[in-house]
């Protein structure tokens, strides 16, 4: 009897953490304060609410069948995946309203930190623009940032690793969360903006941070946005965090790993050209990812003593044996 009930316990574990939630939440407040004090609307961030509501439709059918590992995965991934799409909306809300705040930009600070780095980007540009194969390589590579995204979901949901899948998620959250404090702190437009685009025959630079969103978001007064939606910012790269946080976390499965060693290398070099990002964006966006890994391991592991401890205290209460027991 105790095993079983320790079981149910075990099995409605959900794979998003406290502090997982706690950080979805937190962006979630920034950006509804952020655009309150600054009059800001984002009218064209997506409705969430139909894939909300059909995630929770799936799940209580799921309920109804057999249950099974392969049931269990599915309703795990569905609350992961949930978990991922509110994040990511939240953090759009609080990115673009809090650079509402116009913060001085710090180009010229960047610019220099990739001088003392000895690294110039227009010169890796021009290189990158010269070399068609290499530009459609890290092209490619730049635009799977959103199945990285997704790929360890899927994978740990179905590889029945919940504990990891947890601190992926939460992982994320940590990332995304601080990524977006700092670019709103240290707001940049990207060295795209101090050069003449028509120099480059191939680069469009599709992924960088879309000028005139930044502007517009700078500027005083209301503000209602209807324009979807980009990656506003640019220090430090998200797109480097997921080259770098996706591997760590699929570490475990070789063949998958060898796969996107190769792939984010190839982001990496990617997110300079196609994102338009300094040097020490890159780096930032790594530091990010491991500081991410290694937090949300940590609280994972106090999150399981905490709860371990809770249910101890559970299975080892006594069942009452009449109903004098209760009085």
């Amino acid at each position: 009897a105790l095993r079983y009930r320790s079981a149910i316990i075990q099995s409605r574990r959900s794979p998003i953490s406290r502090t997982g939630s706690f950080l979805t939440f937190g962006l979630l407040a920034v950006g509804i304060i952020a655009s309150i004090a600054t009059k800001f609307t984002l009218a064209s961030i997506p409705n969430v609410l139909p894939l909300v509501v059909g995630i929770l439709v799936l799940d209580a059918l799921s309920q109804l069948v057999p249950q099974n590992r392969f049931v269990e995965a599915v309703q795990t991934f569905l609350h992961g995946l949930s978990y991922l799409v509110i994040t990511i909306l939240c953090a759009v809300l609080a990115a673009y309203a809090m650079q509402r705040f116009a913060f001085p930009l710090q180009d010229r600070l960047f610019a220099q930190a990739d001088m003392a780095l000895g690294l110039n980007w227009f010169d890796y540009a021009q290189w990158v623009d010269n070399h068609l194969a290499v530009q459609r390589l890290f092209h490619f590579a730049y635009d799977t940032i959103q199945v990285q995204i997704a790929l360890p979901l899927v994978v740990l949901a179905f590889s029945n690793r919940p504990n990891e899948l947890r601190g992926y998620l939460l992982a994320f959250a940590i990332a995304l969360f601080v990524t977006i404090i700092i670019s709103a702190l240290m707001p940049a437009a990207g060295p795209v903006a101090f050069v003449d685009r028509a120099t480059f025959h191939i680069l469009q630079f599709t992924g960088a941070t879309p000028l005139e969103h930044l502007t517009r978001l700078r500027e005083a007064g209301p503000l209602i946005l209807t324009d979807p939606p980009g990656g506003i910012a640019t220090f430090p790269s998200f797109h480097a965090t997921i080259a770098i946080l996706t591997p760590l976390i699929m570490r475990s499965y070789p063949r998958i790993l060898v796969s996107l060693l190769v792939l984010d290398a190839a982001m990496l070099g990617g997110t300079v050209t196609e994102g338009a990002h300094y040097f020490c964006d890159i780096l930032a966006g790594g530091g990010i990812a491991f500081f991410a890994y290694a937090l949300a391991k940590r609280i994972i592991r106090a999150e399981d003593r905490s709860s371990h401890h809770r249910s101890n205290e559970f299975i080892s209460r006594p069942y009452p044996s009449s109903l004098a027991d209760f009085g």
